[in-house]
């Protein structure tokens, strides 16, 4: 079995994820803020996985490099990539720092590491195909590419909006890395969740009516729950997902399909 990297861990749907792989028997290293949680999740897996643990904030600069040292000579077969903050949580620009310029410092990093068939898997947002507009992706891409945006840097001003942002941003940067991650025999792939039932989505619900609005419209009438996104995680890393590459994957009970029912966004 190969190496399975999970940051954010410690979360809802980090957890989730962690019991999905340890239970096809994976070795596992798992990545979050604080140890002690880390720890905690390691003591409930004991006897299913051989788990390191690296403990730390995401954005720090040396953070892929401890990942790299937890990891050794062995072989990424999967790197899910849960890590992230929400709107209530941080400003505008610790959201985007956190959600998106981590995320790239962290793949790069990885990449070398990549066994031949593994995949990277970003854990993004349906906030980002909601906001998918031209406008925004243009200035997206200009980030990704290592330039600037006006657009960007004032979208930042507002947590709420530096969120989907952030998230659009994840769903076009897997796009953008998966001629590299194709070179090595590997995929990458964004995930983009719905509103799912963790501490996270119920911090968000509190927060204001938009969760609930969002609800309502969604199809399937519910959040969802976070092991529905560790099963779709772990096929995503399996051969059975061998030709998906490059590519945004929906996980949100129709709640992007009942927003555009009803009219779009504003309509909410």
């Amino acid at each position: 079995m190969q190496t399975v990297i999970i940051t954010g861990a410690a979360g809802g749907m980090g957890a989730a994820i962690a019991h999905a792989f340890a239970q096809e028997g994976h070795d596992l290293i798992l990545c979050d803020l604080n140890a002690a949680p880390l720890a905690d999740l390691a003591k409930v897996l004991e006897g299913r996985a051989t788990i390191d643990i690296v403990a730390g904030d995401v954005t720090a600069a040396d953070y892929p490099a401890r990942i790299v040292a937890a990891l050794g000579a062995r072989k990424i077969g999967a790197l899910v990539h849960a890590a992230g903050v929400s709107p209530s949580m941080a400003d505008g620009n610790r959201v985007f720092a956190i959600n998106f310029i981590a995320t790239t410092r962290l793949v790069e990093k990885l990449l070398p590491h990549m066994a031949p068939g593994g995949a990277a898997i970003l854990i993004a947002s349906n906030s980002g195909q909601i906001i998918a507009r031209p406008l925004f992706d243009n200035a997206l891409k200009k980030v990704i590419n290592g330039g600037s945006s006006l657009i960007l840097k004032l979208m930042l001003r507002n947590s709420r909006m530096a969120y989907p942002m952030s998230k659009r941003a994840v769903q076009l940067y897997a796009k953008a890395m998966s001629p590299a991650f194709g070179k090595v025999g590997a995929r990458i792939v964004s995930l983009s969740p719905g509103i799912i039932d963790t501490s996270m989505g119920r911090l968000e619900q509190r927060a204001g009516p938009e969760m609930d609005k969002m609800i309502a419209v969604t199809p399937l009438g519910r959040m969802g729950e976070p092991r529905e996104i560790a099963s779709v995680v772990v096929f995503l890393a399996s051969p059975g997902a061998s030709y998906i590459n490059g590519t945004d994957i929906l996980v949100d009970g129709g709640t992007v399909a009942g927003i555009e029912a009803v009219g779009g966004p504003l309509k909410l």
